[in-house]
């Protein structure tokens, strides 16, 4: 007979000790991976102040938060991702890090989701967040040390989706709309690659927010604002000039701001239409790309930020990875609103196990006195644990090393040589910008410099 005491919330899960234990060897087999790329474990407390996680992260995120006044009186809320937690603690602790920053976390998060997901309301992620570090270099980093972990792990067939909300921006800026409208078309091109009933869903939700102003709603304030000067001319008014709490020349005024604050509507419908066809871009990078580039053309767009994409490609190509496939989606923006550039997804056996990308204005956000470059990643434990059936391996103690090119054209035998002593064992991070100032790399912890040469020679300098 089933018991009608205590029962488990819906979503969450219980776990036995084989289980367990084999949930701690993958989350210690992909953290040991990520050591050996110089990233350092941080924790973060499971409870956050709600704003942490608003501030930046968008509608949909916040309508999955647990959310609770603490006895404290303090809104606070269990944390739905880490990055946020991640930069909040670097805001704390700037002072004492030596950037390019490397942090690892692992741990619990919770969303709310009203039907059944693959891993329930409550899951572990896994990642790793690169602060302090800008360009195309950085963002290979990344994405190689994703592929890599899970690679770690036997999953050596998988597919790189890359995407760029930075690229889209920029295209979508150059029909001259507000940021409003922009950031709109920006996050609907999910629904427009749905076909002629997303772009009427779009449309209609469109109209709704007020962006899309029928004529005969812009010739009624235009005819209304005509009208009341008309009468103030005349001395027909109010007696006191005003209309209920405001004065007539206020609601004129108004009325005005409002006609010249609203955005084209022949060029908000070419920027529908045009955001439609990109997103409906995707596959290899080759051939979307330059999709991209003729259909900017066609609307007689600069093609230029669509460049941060074939960077990134480019740089992510010289960690020479077997058994990676890379494809274009222009239509990728992520679930959270905080990405400002390259975004990127990682899939085997058919599942998304991981994802990521850039978010250069979430330091400012949170309180920072300037944007700081900043990109990471987190996988989903529990996906990445159905994706396998080999056990992960122990963590290993290494030393830490700092991997840097003599000069430009060594770039690709310094990857190599930090990839080889990574297999030894070591701790090898790369220098992004090239350079290693002694001081600077022992403050970030590292125990000697390797100077690379563009023929795979090498010198190891100790600190």
């Amino acid at each position: 007979m089933e018991s009608q005491g205590a029962q488990r919330l819906p979503g969450m899960r219980d776990l036995f000790e084989e289980e367990n234990r084999r949930s701690r060897r993958v989350r210690d087999g992909l953290q040991s991976f990520l050591s050996l790329y110089g990233y350092r474990t941080v924790d973060t407390p499971v409870v956050e102040p709600t704003d942490i996680f608003l501030r930046k992260s968008g509608g949909e995120l916040a309508s999955q938060m647990y959310t609770f006044v603490e006895p404290g009186g303090h809104q606070v809320s269990l944390r739905p991702e880490f990055t946020s937690q991640v930069i909040r603690l670097f805001l704390q602790e700037e002072r004492n890090q030596a950037t390019p920053v490397r942090w690892q976390y692992a741990g619990p998060v919770f969303r709310y989701s009203p039907g059944e997901t693959r891993y329930g309301r409550q899951f572990t992620q896994v990642g790793a967040e690169l602060i302090g570090a800008a360009g195309a270099s950085a963002e290979a980093e990344v994405i190689a040390m994703a592929c890599g972990a899970l690679a770690s792990l036997g999953l050596t067939s998988q597919r790189v989706v890359l995407g760029d909300v930075g690229a889209v921006y920029g295209l979508l800026k150059q029909f001259k709309l507000s940021e409003r409208a922009t950031y709109f078309l920006l996050y609907s091109m999910g629904e427009l690659r749905d076909g002629e009933a997303g772009l009427e869903s779009v449309r209609a939700r469109g109209q709704e927010l007020g962006l899309f102003d029928s004529d005969e709603r812009r010739s009624g304030m235009e005819a209304l604002t005509q009208h009341l000067a008309t009468a103030e001319a005349n001395g027909n008014g109010a007696g006191d000039g005003s209309i209920g709490v405001r004065t007539s020349q206020e609601v004129m005024e108004r009325l005005e701001r409002k006609l010249q604050a609203a955005d084209s509507p022949e060029q908000l419908e070419n920027a529908l239409m045009f955001t439609q066809s990109l997103a409906g871009l995707k596959g290899s990078p080759k051939d979307t790309l330059k999709a991209a580039r003729d259909l900017a053309a066609a609307h007689k767009l600069d093609a230029s930020p669509l460049s941060t994409i074939e960077d990134s490609i480019a740089a992510f190509a010289l960690h020479e990875l077997k058994g990676v496939e890379v494809t274009v989606d222009l239509c990728l923006a992520r679930d959270i609103a905080y990405y400002t550039g390259p975004v990127f997804e990682v899939w085997a056996n058919g599942v998304r196990l991981a994802g990521g990308g850039r978010y250069d204005g979430l330091v400012k956000a949170l309180g920072g006195n300037q944007d700081v470059p900043a990109l990471g990643f987190a996988c989903t434990l529990e996906l990445v644990m159905d994706a396998f059936d080999d056990d992960a391996g122990d963590a290993r103690a290494a030393k830490r090393v700092l991997v840097t090119p003599r000069n430009d054209a060594a770039v690709k035998a310094t990857l190599q040589a930090a990839a080889s002593l990574r297999l030894g064992g070591e701790v090898a991070a790369v220098s992004l910008d090239g350079t290693a100032d002694q001081a600077s790399v022992k403050a970030q912890g590292f125990e000697a410099i390797i100077l690379v040469d563009e023929d795979g020679t090498s010198e190891r300098i100790w600190l």
